[in-house]
């Protein structure tokens, strides 16, 4: 198996955290990639130019964090990524797709901040930042946070934080949310994720 990332991607981290959890880095040939420039060697796997891009054994093409997720999961003995059983299965994939929109909200500020100062859309990003906000009070809230697990929305949650963080690092998110910086901390220091930092 081939994975295509970006070292940056939070996307592309989701999965790289995923298959370090499940053990199979030895199994998966890993190939970094920009995809902005659209490379025909790129394009020619994944005609989105789009990280990360999970070519399997058998040539299947899997796209989207959360779809490769639930593939490699399905290729894994002993898998914990994904519960099996209901209701755990579905708030599992609740959550990860929550978290995929907190990702996508940063990431959509940090795209916008690299457009030229005149040609910004200052109420889009002020948009994005009130959905992350919101989002991160509603987890610290209502939401379990259970160091005994780290399945893909776990994962999410973690990737998305350091996202934050790393682009978005004026939000200063931890002081009116401490129990969920607590979990950050203690989740940021797994191997998985220390492996997998964007450099």
């Amino acid at each position: 198996m081939r994975l295509f990332f970006n070292q940056t991607s939070p996307y592309a981290r989701k999965v790289r955290v995923s298959i370090h959890e499940l053990g199979l880095s030895e199994a998966i040939q890993f190939v970094e990639v920009d995809p902005w420039p659209e490379l025909h060697h790129f394009t020619d796997i994944t005609p989105l130019s789009k990280v990360p891009a999970l070519v399997l054994a058998n040539g299947t093409l899997v796209t989207e964090s959360d779809t490769i997720g639930q593939a490699l999961h399905g290729l894994t003995i002993g898998s914990q990524l994904i519960p099996n059983e209901e209701p755990a299965r579905h708030l599992c994939l609740g959550r990860a797709a929550l978290y995929q929109g907190l990702i996508d909200a940063t990431f959509i500020c940090a795209i916008e901040g690299r457009r030229p100062s005149e040609l910004r859309w200052a109420d889009w990003v002020a948009r994005q930042e009130r959905a992350i906000a919101r989002t991160l009070s509603s987890i610290e809230a209502r939401f379990d946070l259970d160091d005994r697990r780290f399945d893909l929305g776990d994962i999410g949650l973690a990737c998305a934080l350091d996202y934050i963080d790393f682009r978005a690092g004026h939000l200063s998110w931890r002081s009116e949310r401490p129990r969920l910086a607590g979990w950050f901390e203690r989740a940021r220091v797994r191997p998985s994720m220390i492996a997998t930092r964007p450099c």
